[in-house]
């Protein structure tokens, strides 16, 4: 910023320097230049100068930085954004005076000749030309009006212009055509059938269509014809495989945490419901209610648990020394940052430490929005994949199939349990003489004091191998407690607890344990022990049990059954600790008596009245089993519908999901300094949306929950989700936004093309009850959308960027489109709908590469290679290779990437992919056809769905006839070609010839008119 010099003071001494600052300050920003004002200007200047088009986007560029809505930033207190700041007095003068240049110090600054007062300073070399003067002039004489910015003030219910054109077909076509209207524009005729056919098959579902629907068509391609298509791809499965891709990318899916060691999650599920929403066309609003809080509507179902999972795909940092409160506030920032750009359009990150700078968001606004998502129960520690809170779901399928299989147990457990008087009877008599028996006899097992000895010093294989001395012993008559190894002797161990790790010293040697057990009576019991590392166990001097185990100790490792005889008996236990710390664990399990389990012991023992329900159905199963006939066959039934459901049950998925903490546990949000999570503030805030918004209807002193969020986002007087939702489908249908700035409807996005139509068609879009697929059908019906590419020269100069529509838009169809019409064409594509990520073919190393050698891919096989792209396994740190325009899926994007970079030639006609599709393409053309011009045509129209033009067959006929000749001449590159990709190939087709049809394929596939949307 300039500082103004002694001689500036003097020339200006009306002004103190203060003020003189400020002012510099103001207009060093105002004017460094901009593009939108020289676009007014190149299109001559309108009689009336509009704030929010022409003097909005100059102030928001150059000005807002410093004098906007961050109030931390502001410099002298000077506020451009509204109209009381630009007007303020300042002491007798003020920056703009409506109707009067003269008196608006900003205009004399900007006119100034005195290099030390222009604005901006020559040194800026951002000097504002006669015309830019003249313009900020012309606004103040008329009055230096402000207005809302575009983007919030509330949807207009606009009808649309009548327009003298039978080009238009629908609304849409009469807010376009108006536009071409003032811009001496005319619009294209309609593409060609074959064209048309094949550009809305990829765009609904994103495959070709087959030659037969192709052929159909072009038959007649009548209104209702195309009408009659539309229907049928909406209506597809592969209508929300297409629709899910760019979802996928807003809500940054991938099978992987990120990050160091990226550990594999199972978020699949999601993808599913994502995919069946789209398809079952779920109204918008409820869309967006489910994905943001589907797991606080009441009674939510599983799917609405699972739909929550939307803000639970974002990246997860688990690394070593990761502090795990700095990871959870990262990722409750993603979750308020990623539904500020979807379903706001509005960039908010720099919020997190400042006012904004160009829009009106405060940072405590930032915070409020941030409170909805910041009261899960994820502590920021990693759960490798499985980071709760978490869901098991089980698919809707198999909750169907196991339901019924429950039934049927249902029926049989009823049979199990039906009323039989006889055997009742019969059964209590039974266990009243049991109980009687039981209390006749002694105590239970008596346990004595643990006794240890070691470690001994040994070798870890040697110390396991040989007997030390204790184990001989053992085989006495009477154990030797006095006896001593060397000068280690026992000791008694009065404080070793049963049920717990007992840490050993980390001496390499074994380690052993005694102690007596009592019984009264003959009993049978099971033992429990766990080791670090191996283990011998003894009973009365015969080895029970032995295992040469690495490992640490833990409970229940392993478990042995014993007959205590009647009188004392011994037990002796053998630790080998092979390095590192030791470790050993001992529990006794319950015991039986008179034939009956321990458990049976328990319940019996009991005074009948004081037992269970599930005590006494556990009484009844034991004796039905021992005294009726029929028991057998039904526990048979039982236990084999119980398996099946345990096996339905087994295919549960982990999945994240969202939560929020009971009343009581939810966390304090403070504004954190600078966004640092371990620098809040004394300022806590709650829940709540930006003021400039409407405002949240909630009952007086209601606080707000995600919940309350989502409905919020859907009301239909909210200025924003309308209009970014229909902006984003109009970007999937024309390759871009009517707002070009997807992810921005702020200050320094751009403003609509067409904004009349943006309206009408979130009016539209709402008042159908936000009809995803209707929205989608208005767009792919309209004259706009099914106009030729052709590129006229007039047009073209008049409307280079196609702002206006009056031709098709023309650009590369996305990689991972490119990937499913090549398995489309040859074949090979499996589609079927759902399921797990799979894994298709890669370039060697990559993986191991990115993760210093830890993790390795291995290709799947089978038709699983062949799955629709969106399908794919997407490792966050290296995402698949074969998409080089995609995004990298640990952000939230909502625009996509055009690319003509040298690696897409690369992938479409080098990836394994790509040239086993053409191998199986030439393949299915040979087995169709048995001429060279039927099958050269034919594969030409698999891959344009066109037939070719005689020259183009002429081509082909003579690039055929080259490559056979060549394979002839080298028939191990003929079996190097088809030997690529897993898929088998038909052997008694000619090998020379089938390459040769492979490479006129793979040309075929990397046709401009193939890759290309026209």
């Amino acid at each position: 910023m300039a500082v103004l010099s002694a001689h500036s003071v003097l020339h200006r001494n009306a002004i103190c320097l203060d003020v003189q600052r400020r002012w510099s300050r103001l207009f060093l920003t105002l004017v460094l230049g901009s593009g939108l004002l020289v676009g007014w200007v190149s299109t001559g200047r309108a009689d009336t100068v509009d704030f929010d088009t022409q003097i909005r986007p100059l102030l928001s560029n150059h000005c807002f930085h410093c004098h906007g809505p961050d109030e931390a930033t502001r410099e002298a207190g000077l506020r451009l954004d509204t109209q009381e700041g630009g007007r303020e007095d300042l002491g007798g003068y003020a920056a703009i005076v409506p109707g009067d240049v003269s008196a608006s110090e900003a205009m004399e600054r900007i006119n100034s000749d005195d290099p030390d007062l222009v604005m901006p300073p020559p040194d800026a070399k951002r000097d504002l030309s006669a015309d830019q003067k003249q313009l900020l002039a012309d606004w103040v004489k008329q009055g230096a009006n402000w207005s809302e910015h575009w983007a919030f003030e509330p949807v207009a219910a606009v009808k649309p212009p009548q327009v003298n054109s039978d080009w238009a077909r629908h609304p849409i076509d009469q807010f376009i055509f108006k536009r071409m209207q003032q811009h001496g524009l005319q619009p294209n005729a309609e593409a060609e059938p074959a064209a048309l056919i094949r550009r809305v098959t990829m765009d609904l579902t994103g495959l070709p269509p087959t030659p037969e629907q192709v052929k159909a068509f072009v038959a007649n391609p009548s209104d209702e014809a195309y009408q009659q298509l539309v229907d049928r791809l909406l209506d597809s499965p592969s209508y929300g495989q297409r629709m899910a891709w760019d979802w996928l990318d807003a809500a940054r899916y991938a099978d992987t945490d990120g990050f160091q060691g990226d550990p594999t999650r199972t978020m699949w599920p999601w993808r599913d419901w994502l995919i069946n929403a789209l398809n079952d066309n779920q109204p918008f609003d409820q869309f967006t209610i489910e994905m943001l809080a589907g797991d606080l509507l009441p009674n939510a179902t599983q799917e609405q648990i699972l739909a929550s999972g939307f803000n639970r795909n974002h990246m997860f940092n688990g690394e070593g020394g990761r502090i795990a409160e700095e990871t959870r506030v990262e990722n409750v920032f993603d979750r308020t940052e990623t539904t500020s750009t979807v379903w706001l359009g509005l960039t908010m990150t720099c919020s997190r430490c400042h006012d904004h700078k160009y829009d009106p968001i405060s940072q405590k606004e930032y915070y409020q929005l941030y409170d909805f998502f910041n009261h899960t129960s994820e502590n920021g520690r990693s759960g490798r994949g499985k980071t709760a809170p978490v869901f098991n779901y089980l698919s809707a399928a198999n909750r169907v199939q196991r339901d019924a299989l429950q039934v049927q147990l249902n029926a049989v457990q009823a049979k199990l349990r039906q009323p039989l008087a006889a055997l009742d009877q019969a059964q209590q008599v039974w266990a009243t003489e049991r109980r009687d028996q039981l209390g006749a006899k002694g105590k239970p097992i008596q346990l004595g004091p643990w006794w240890k000895l070691g470690t001994i010093p040994a070798e870890g294989k040697l110390a396991y191998d040989q007997d030390l001395g204790p184990e001989a012993w053992g085989r006495e008559t009477r154990f030797d407690l006095e006896s001593a190894i060397g000068k280690l002797k026992w000791s008694k161990q009065d404080k070793q607890q049963d049920g717990k790790v007992l840490e050993l010293p980390a001496t390499v040697g074994a380690t052993y344990f005694y102690r007596t057990l009592t019984a009264d009576e003959q009993t049978a019991v099971q033992l429990f022990f766990g080791s670090d590392d191996a283990i011998k166990v003894f009973f009365n001097g015969q080895q029970v049990l032995s295992n040469h185990a690495s490992r640490a100790a833990a409970a229940d490792q392993e478990n042995v059954k014993l007959t205590i005889p009647k009188g004392e008996s011994h037990l002796l236990i053998k630790i080998v600790n092979t390095g590192g710390i030791g470790g050993f664990f001992f529990r006794k399990g319950q015991e039986s008596l008179l034939g009956l389990s321990g458990e049976l012991v328990k319940v019996l023992s009991k005074d009948p009245g004081k037992r269970s329900a599930a005590e006494k159905l556990q009484l009844q199963d034991h004796y039905r089993q021992q005294h009726w006939d029929q028991w057998a066959a039904l526990d048979k039934q039982r236990e084999a519908l119980q398996k099946q459901i345990n096996q339905v049950n087994s295919q549960q998925v982990t999945v994240m999901v969202m939560d929020d903490l009971a009343e009581g546990k939810r966390r304090q949000t403070k504004i954190l300094e600078r966004g640092g999570y371990d620098k809040p503030t004394e300022v806590t805030v709650q829940s709540a949306t930006p003021s400039f918004l409407p405002e949240m209807d909630l009952p007086d002193g209601a606080a707000a929950s995600r919940l309350d969020l989502a409905k919020w986002l859907v009301r239909k007087d909210h200025p924003l989700t309308a209009r970014v939702t229909v902006n984003r489908y109009w970007q999937t249908f024309f390759g871009k936004g009517i707002v070009a700035s997807t992810e921005d409807f702020g200050s320094q996005g751009q403003r609509p093309t067409h904004p009349q139509l943006l309206d009408w068609l979130a009016t539209e879009f709402m008042n159908s009850g936000w009809n995803v697929k209707q929205l989608h059908r208005h767009i792919v019906t309209s004259a706009t959308y099914r106009q030729s590419a052709k590129v006229v020269a007039a047009t073209q100069a008049l409307d280079p960027q196609n702002t206006f529509y009056s031709r098709s838009p023309r650009y590369r169809w996305p990689s991972w489109m490119l990937r499913d019409q090549a398995l489309a064409v040859s074949g090979l594509i499996n589609a079927d709908l759902g399921g797990p990520s799979v894994k298709s073919y890669q370039p060697q190393g990559i993986w191991a590469e990115a993760t210093f050698g830890k993790i390795r891919y291995s290709p799947d096989s089978g038709d699983k290679l062949y799955r629709r792209s969106l399908y794919l396994f997407w490792r966050r740190i290296v995402g698949p290779t074969m998409f080089f325009d995609g995004p990298k899926r640990q952000t939230c994007e909502v625009k996509p990437t055009r690319t003509n970079t040298p690696l897409h030639a690369l992938v479409t006609m080098n990836e394994t992919t790509f040239v086993e599709s053409a191998r199986q393409m030439a393949q299915r053309v040979m087995q169709q056809h048995s001429e060279v011009e039927t099958r050269l045509s034919y594969a030409f129209q698999l891959a344009t769905s066109r037939a070719p033009s005689g020259e183009e067959l002429q081509l082909l006929q003579r690039r055929i006839a080259a490559a056979e000749k060549q394979f002839n001449a080298s028939p191990e590159d003929a079996v190097a070609l088809l030997s690529v990709g897993a898929s088998q190939r038909n052997e008694e087709l000619d090998a020379a010839q089938h390459a040769a049809y492979t490479v006129v394929c793979l040309t075929l596939l990397n046709l401009d008119e193939t890759l290309t949307r026209n």
